[in-house]
Formats: structure tokens, sequence, C-alpha cells
């Protein structure tokens, strides 16, 4: 078996408290977080759950109320000013707003990190250019920012966090003001970061489709705590916490096509031999043709109103709101098929009265 590796981001019982109008504030909560060498961990949670407060403890940009900080075996509260300004330049920062300086050119704005090293100005030039060439944006060198898109200007703001030669990377939010087509190029781009420079990569975010793209591990956060982490495919195949649980639903759209099908007014009054079901499946149970055996064994009808599947890892995970009709006993013994057969069943509420309780007594 391999020999464990140190983490190269140890965050030891680590505590933010803010004071506001005189009260104490938690944003982080005791959180221990170990992340190793050349992964992508994403950092999950909706805004005001600690995300950005607890990355910026990694290079004491917010230094910890408590707790321990160590980054490539060195504990950051430990060391001097000077040092700790040359740790911080192994940690290379990209911002959602990018954070340009709109007077410099691309290529000075990703040579200004160099500016305070004793560094020739062609050897500096030279570094800017490669890296811009390896953001694949070497013909906007003489641009402005206020002359590139959004992405463009991510790019930017990528290449000029690679000036230090950073062996950690963190994305704060960094795909947030982009669409979805230049928010999956960005993706790609950190990937190939991952794979070809070796960058230990974090990603700050609140978009579950960041985390399913490239990340390899991810943690959970909620008022300022972990509350699950672990791999992708773990976490968001089988998740525990009712938050995680929702990220992956609002992933497939289920919130939503949940209230539009709550708000069609003719589903309020099905008939009595009608039911409104969610159905959820996992893993093999996505591959079975389990409504057509249902249908056919049962002598049910299904009317699918809506369907999804999504891919976390190596596992698949399937959503299908039906209108599933027939016999009280047939429907009984249908959904208890299905529960047998690894779907959970959900019953939405109708405007319908006096459902069958054998029925009822079946979904789970």
């Amino acid at each position: 078996m391999p020999k464990p590796t140190n983490p190269i981001i140890n965050l030891q019982n680590v505590s933010v408290t803010f004071q506001s109008n005189d009260h104490p504030l938690t944003a982080v909560d005791k959180v221990n977080l170990q992340i190793n060498k050349g992964d992508i961990y994403g950092i999950i949670g909706y805004s005001g759950a600690g995300k950005s407060t607890l990355v910026r403890t990694i290079n004491l940009l917010q230094k910890p109320t408590s707790g321990t900080v160590t980054v490539s075996d060195r504990q950051l509260q430990q060391l001097t000013n000077a040092e700790l300004r040359t740790a911080r330049k192994k940690i290379g920062m990209i911002f959602q707003h990018f954070n340009l300086l709109n007077s410099r050119t691309v290529l000075n704005n990703v040579e200004y990190p160099l500016l305070s090293q004793s560094i020739s100005k062609p050897a500096r030039q030279k570094k800017a250019k490669r890296l811009l060439n390896l953001v694949g944006l070497s013909e906007f060198e003489k641009s402005y920012p206020e002359q590139l898109s959004g992405g463009q200007k991510q790019r930017v703001a990528i290449a000029r966090s690679l000036a230090n030669d950073p062996d950690i990377l963190v994305s704060d939010e960094a795909t947030s003001a982009l669409d979805p087509k230049t928010t999956n190029d960005i993706l790609k781009l950190l990937k190939h970061l991952n794979d070809n420079l070796g960058l230990t990569i974090v990603l700050i975010t609140h978009e579950m489709q960041v985390i399913k793209s490239v990340c390899q591990h991810v943690a959970v956060m909620d008022q300022g705590k972990i509350i699950e982490r672990g791999s992708v495919a773990d976490v968001f195949s089988n998740p525990r916490q009712p938050l995680t649980q929702n990220f992956v639903d609002s992933s497939a759209n289920v919130p939503e096509a949940l209230a539009q099908i709550k708000a069609d007014e003719s589903l309020q009054n099905l008939a009595a031999n009608e039911r409104l079901l969610f159905l959820k499946f996992r893993g093999g149970a996505t591959r079975q043709s389990l409504i057509s055996d249902l249908t056919a064994s049962y002598k049910l009808k299904a009317n699918i109103l809506f369907g999804n599947i999504e891919r976390i890892g190596s596992t698949s995970i399937g959503y299908l709101i039906i209108i599933l009709s027939g016999e009280s006993k047939r429907l009984a013994d249908g959904i208890t098929f299905l529960n047998r057969n690894g779907v959970q069943v959900q019953l939405i509420p109708t405007g319908k009265k006096g459902a069958d309780k054998n029925v009822e007594a079946t979904v789970s």
C-alpha cells in the first residue's frame, strides 16, 4: 500500500468570529479540513455559509480566532511577516470579479505580481507571455481589460495568479459571474492546469455543476460548519444531510419541476384511482425498465410528467414525476414493487380528498 502523504492544506479546529453590534458572530465554527497535494477540492454552500471566510484563512488573509493553519508543512501563524509574505506567493487566488487593473494592458496585469521581484523586464515579460499562452490569450497581450469578455478577463486573472509559480490555486466563486458555456471553458482550463502543473485547486462555489464538472472531493458547508465531506461521487450519490440532497435535486432541476407541476390546476383534483408520485432512482435502478415492468405486471398506467438523469462520478441518479393510475390494490402493490427495486417513492399532495390509506402506507 502507498504511504499516506501529509496534506498540503491542513486546517485544525479553525474558527473565525467577528463582532457585530457588540455581539459575536461565528463565520467559521471549529472546522477541520485536510486537502491533499494535486487534489481539486470543492467547498459548496449557500451565501453566508462561511465558505469564503474559510478559504481566506488558508493564506491568513483572514486570521483565525482559534485553530491552526498548516500549508506545505508550515504552520502559518508561526511565521514572521516576511515569511508569511513569501508563503502567500505560493497560494494563488482568483475571484468572481477578476480584480484586474483597468489602466494596465493584459500583459502588464499578468506581470504585475513580478514587479517586486529582482527579475529583468525582458524575463518578466517573457514569463507573462508564456502564461498568457497557457490560458489561450496570447493575441490579447496589448489589450485592456475593458476590451475583453468576462471569460477572457477571468483567464487573465488566472494567468496573473500563476505568476509566482504557486503550489495552490484558490478559486472563490470565480465562475459565478459567467454564462454556462464560459464557466465550462474556465473549469476545463483549471482541470488542464491541475493535470499539467500539478496544482492543488480549492474551488469555492454555490453551484453543483461546478463541483460535478471538475472536483475530486467536496465539503458541504452550512452555518460555518462542514456538515458532509468525501469524494464527490460518495457525497452526492448518497447524501446524508438535507442541504446536500437539496444541491443534488437542484442540479437536476427537480425543485422547478415540482413547483410547476404543483401549480398546474388540472392536477389539483385527480381521480380517486390516480396518484401523483415523485420517484428517485439510484445506481443500477436507472438502467432497469421498471416503469414498463410496473405497468405490464400490475396493469397500471403511468403518465410521465418530468424525467431527468444526473451522472455523478460513476453513479447515476434518476428522477421521475408521474401520475400512476389503477385499482387501489394494484397501486399499492405497484408502489411496493418500486420500493423493492430501490426506488424512493414520494406522494405529491393534490387537492383530492379521501386518498386510499392502504396506498398511502406503501409510499416511503
